[in-house]
């Protein structure tokens, strides 16, 4: 799908939010920052977040830069393994092969460069939909090979059989999201440990936790404090770390959760909905309640210092250290509020003008947005702002979807705001996602006159209707009979 046009990605921004500040370009503006990071200049916040969007813009533009000679290179090393220049040896084909394998762990890295400064923007273009864990299993394992060839390691994977289990996720993000943890266990540990990636049901039963267990050298208090300041990307502080996988987390509702032990190893888990529509607005706002009241308590400690949220399990020896990490690089533009809404398109169109129409709203939805498909042809969407706010963005969205799909018509329902502070906001969301599911497959149940509904005899040839049929067909002869008859008589009676 091709992008949005600048003027329609710049009115999707909040009007109210102050313009952004110019960042330093290149590689001595990332330098000089990243040098006050180690040194301890950075004293406010504020100066922070600037450092880090300055290196993160950097990183972006540079893989921009890296991708098109990657993809060049990784194309000529294909070329020789098929021959297409000559006969390679066995050693020589081994060693085409794994330069492949690096081209495709280096392609991996950039695609999440790329990635990160959309995230931390707050507009993810993110397609969630029910996929199922076999599937999220099969696409991580490939991605994967390449890493694990390096330090012949192995990914273990504990609850990940039944193709029966969906989750609601963007199946590409929670894979990124996978690969990203995974690689940076391998890090961590040494040759010949396994990598585990544990799916366990949440004790709520509306979600499923995945977790990605290493056998490495575990993170130290200290290491810790400085991850959840975000003054380290990992307890190595190598690569992107955790700087991009708390962010892909929040596109499924969740903090990303830490637990470790130094010597024995680390624990990373999230979680992602699962079993239907209710779990799916519970999640969401759990994630946004909990996320409001992160941020608050944040800029409530910003003055006293800084608070920490670590968690310290002295029962053993050496301790156990856990903490969330919430997205941190935008905030929702009403803490306390949303504008639930709904929209459906007319019956003429297709199916392909459907799937079309939803990729465009999902990839042009914002961080705190939630969109969920129920039926071919109708959404729900739980849009970050007031009504106001809330009918601009529709008329955005219209006008879009006119641009890119030519004629279409969209029904918009009335915005209905909803307070994610009362207690029971999940409770009233559920209800509109459960009750517009099932209003959506009872209306499927019956497509022609030749299904019956469940529970009914099944349709068998009948002679009542053949009877009846006759019947009325000597009822009208006889009347035809008789009026010709009729006619007869007074035709006698007309003759001179």
């Amino acid at each position: 799908m091709s992008e949005s046009s600048p003027q329609l990605q710049a009115s999707l921004r909040n009007p109210t939010q102050p313009p952004a500040m110019s960042r330093p370009h290149g590689f001595d503006a990332a330098h000089i920052a990243s040098h006050q990071i180690a040194s301890g200049q950075i004293a406010t916040e504020s100066e922070f977040d600037d450092t880090v969007n300055a290196i993160v813009q950097m990183m972006s533009e540079t893989a921009v830069d890296l991708r098109t000679p990657l993809t060049t290179v990784r194309a000529s090393l294909r070329s020789l393994v098929a021959g297409n220049q000559g006969a390679v040896s066995e050693s020589q084909l081994q060693t085409l092969s794994d330069a492949i394998d690096q081209c495709d762990c280096m392609d991996q890295i950039v695609g999440e460069m790329m990635q990160l400064q959309r995230l931390r923007a707050g507009l993810p273009r993110v397609r969630r939909r029910w996929v199922a864990v076999t599937e999220i299993r099969r696409a991580v394992d490939e991605s994967l090979r390449p890493w694990l060839l390096r330090g012949q390691m192995d990914v273990l994977w504990d609850g990940a059989d039944d193709s029966k289990v969906i989750v609601f996720a963007d199946p590409d993000m929670l894979r990124r999201l996978l690969v990203n943890l995974v690689a940076s266990a391998i890090r961590t540990s040494v040759q010949g440990d396994d990598i585990l990636i544990r799916l366990q049901m949440a004790p709520s039963g509306g979600a499923i936790t995945w977790s990605v267990v290493d056998r490495g050298e575990g993170i130290s208090q200290q290491q810790m404090k400085q991850i959840e300041l975000r003054r380290k990307s990992s307890a190595r502080n190598e690569g992107l770390g955790l700087a991009i996988s708390r962010q892909l987390a929040a596109l499924h509702f969740s903090p990303l959760r830490l637990r470790s032990r130094v010597g024995w190893g680390t624990e990373v888990s999230f979680q992602t909905p699962v079993s239907g529509s209710k779990s799916v607005a519970e999640s969401w706002v759990r994630w946004r309640q909990r996320g409001g009241m992160n941020r608050r308590a944040a800029s409530e400690n910003s003055s006293s210092g800084s608070a920490s949220h670590i968690q310290r399990h002295v029962r053993l020896d050496p301790p156990m250290l856990s903490v969330e990490l919430a997205h941190d690089s935008v905030v929702p533009r009403l803490h306390d509020l949303a504008t639930v809404t709904t929209v459906s398109m007319g019956a003429a169109m297709s199916r392909a003008d459907a799937d079309q129409f939803d990729s465009l709203l999902q990839r042009d939805a914002w961080l705190f947005d939630l969109i969920y498909r129920v039926d071919t042809r109708r959404w729900i969407c739980v849009l970050d702002g007031d009504s106001e706010e809330s009918r601009r963005r529709a008329l955005i969205i219209t006008e879009t979807a006119r641009q890119k799909m030519g004629s279409v018509r969209l029904d918009w329902g009335l915005p209905s705001p909803l307070d994610l502070q009362h207690r029971g906001a999940a409770a009233k969301l559920s209800d509109l996602f459960v009750r517009e599911t099932l209003a959506a497959s009872s209306s499927a149940t019956v497509t022609d006159a030749n299904q019956v509904r469940l529970g009914t005899a099944p349709i068998a040839m009948s002679p009542v209707a053949a009877e009846r049929l006759d019947e009325e067909l000597r009822r009208l002869a006889e009347r035809l009979q008789r009026q010709a008859v009729t006619v007869s008589g007074q035709a006698e009676m007309l003759r001179p």
